[in-house]
């Protein structure tokens, strides 16, 4: 395996947060390993001559890689000689050092698309873009086709995209360098940001420019190639379809026409297409991640920190199905709790669901049964009792259904039960002002802070992306809010005015690369039918409830 190369075929969401986990941990060995190592004879794997000495890599400004090797374990780089044993200065290790000294707060990174016509790199650009705003990492789409469009006087037909000619290629490279010129200076005025640079890439000249230019403007900016790579006809064949009815080239252009014209365009990026692979010796040294067929094969190489940890699990989870994502407040409470629990803070999680709660939990059922579609229904839950008691009634059998404690509410810490409309009456004036400034990264006293509940709430919202089937999501008020500033593109500051009245559900469905959203009121469901009004069965109580916080009242 080539040090730094991850590939992954098909897996669950469990499984793509812990390729995440583990595509970002270092290498490293024990010293009673490394001992051991010295003394061993191991044959080298692609090798015949001794890997018992290896060349110690120059430092990593202006690190130069070597052109040649495919097990990157095997050195050229000029330097002295340094024990196998000892790794911490090899090349590999030094990526990854450099990757480490990266912090999230001050984050400059690049993702440059690659790959041809209508193979979605569009798609993939706008979710990645919310994906990374949502976790607070400010991103801009930099799409050379709308700068081509209103920069370029010259007929832009097929023939304008003939690798041949040269003046039409020099054109192209130049609108394609002036744009990445306007993404140097975006980032350059942020402390932190992802930008994208959305355009066909498709030659390994043009990428190792892109490189260049981006290495010669600052070093420290992080690029990585995102190639979207799609052989599969059906889905072609889809996104030409959508290209056809949604591109401004071909507005008000005959449908036959603009197929025909399109295709001759695709035909010409395929003459000197050439894919992202690390087995030659030209991009070897770039960081990239390759999506084949979008999200059922993907590679990384190269790829560490926050990009592993986070960019990589959620590309997995990328898919271009229709199914909805349902958001459901859980029912109004009573106001007593089921158990004699002496601290509020728990007994939120314990209070069973109230009369208009049950009605507004049958409705629902009743709602998701008349929709065929919904038979197969994901339901992700938080721990709550009311949140089990709404599952056990859409999903009586309970197979459907998967408790997610890190739906819970976010910690309030020492400010538990405090209504938002109260903040500046009842906490500190100190931490209000904070909060005031920075309600994002200001953490709540013992508790969390909306940066916090965000990256606790990543893996389920790979999951729910993951998600082929309709996925019902059943949690408390400001959880929901949370996860709306992903559907709906809303910065994280103003999660808490995101309005989700009490016995309501909100339907996400894909729409062009985004989500349409629907609102149901309790008054747009429909009556369960007729006699079926027995009372919902009382569920136990939450294992390990006294481990876990809860926001206070019966308002969530």
């Amino acid at each position: 395996m080539v040090f730094g190369k991850v590939e992954v075929c098909c897996v669950s969401s469990t499984a793509a947060a812990l390729f995440g986990m583990f595509a970002g941990m270092r290498w490293r060995r024990s010293r009673e390993e490394q001992e051991k190592a010295k003394v061993m004879e191991i044959p080298p794997p692609t090798r015949a001559a001794s890997a018992s000495r290896i060349r110690r890599a120059p430092s990593i400004t202006g690190l130069e890689f070597p052109p040649s090797s495919k097990d990157s374990h095997y050195l050229s780089a000029p330097g002295e000689l340094v024990d196998s044993a000892d790794m911490s200065q090899s090349q590999p290790m030094a990526l990854r050092n450099q990757a480490g000294k990266t912090r999230f707060t001050t984050m400059k990174v690049i993702f440059v698309m690659v790959g041809l016509p209508a193979r979605g790199k569009s798609f993939i650009s706008m979710r990645m873009q919310d994906f990374l705003n949502w976790i607070g990492l400010e991103s801009k789409i930099f799409n050379v086709g709308q700068h081509r469009r209103q920069a370029e006087t010259r007929e832009q037909n097929a023939k304008y995209f003939d690798a041949s000619d040269t003046r039409a290629k020099s054109s192209r490279d130049a609108l394609a360098f002036e744009v990445l010129e306007e993404l140097f200076d975006w980032l350059d005025a942020r402390h932190q940001g992802a930008a994208i640079f959305d355009a066909t890439n498709s030659t390994a000249e043009r990428r190792r420019a892109v490189q260049q230019r981006c290495k010669d403007h600052d070093p420290n900016f992080s690029v990585i190639f995102v190639e979207s790579f799609c052989n599969d006809k059906d889905v072609v064949e889809a996104n030409i379809r959508l290209k056809l009815t949604k591109s401004p080239d071909y507005q008000g252009v005959p449908y036959e026409q603009a197929r025909a014209d399109f295709m001759a365009r695709i035909k010409n990026y395929e003459s000197v297409y050439e894919t992202l692979d690390d087995t030659g010796i030209k991009e070897n040294e770039l960081s990239y991640i390759k999506l084949i067929n979008l999200s059922s094969h993907l590679v990384a190489h190269r790829v560490y920190g926050l990009a592993a940890t986070a960019v990589l699990p959620y590309l997995m989870a990328l898919h271009v199905g229709t199914r909805s994502v349902w958001l459901v407040r859980m029912g109004r409470s009573s106001d007593k709790p089921c158990h004699a629990i002496s601290d509020p803070r728990h007994q939120f999680g314990d209070l069973p669901l109230s009369d208009e709660g049950e009605d507004f939990t049958r409705r629902v059922a009743a709602h998701f049964a008349n929709k065929p579609d919904m038979s197969a229904a994901k339901l992700l839950i938080c721990s709550h009792r009311r949140a089990k008691a709404m599952a056990q009634l859409i999903d009586p059998e309970g197979g459907r259904t998967s408790v997610r404690a890190f739906l819970n509410p976010m910690d309030w810490g020492v400010y538990e039960g405090v209504r938002r409309n109260d903040f500046a009456q009842q906490t500190d004036p100190e931490f209000y002002d904070a909060f005031t400034k920075d309600p994002v990264n200001t953490r709540f006293p013992g508790g969390e802070s909306y940066g916090d509940f965000v990256r606790r709430l990543l893996p389920v919202l790979v999951e729910i992306e993951q998600q082929v089937v309709p996925c019902i999501v059943i949690a408390p008020l400001n959880t929901l809010q949370v996860l709306s500033c992903y559907f709906s593109r809303l910065d994280l500051r103003e999660a808490s005015e995101i309005d989700f009245p009490q016995h309501s559900l909100i339907e996400w469905r894909p729409h062009s690369g985004r989500f349409a959203k629907r609102k149901l009121l309790i008054d747009d469901l429909p009556r369960p039918p007729a006699g079926d009004n027995q009372p919902i069965k009382k569920v136990g109580l939450v294992p390990s409830i006294g481990s876990i916080r809860y926001m206070k009242g019966p308002s969530g």
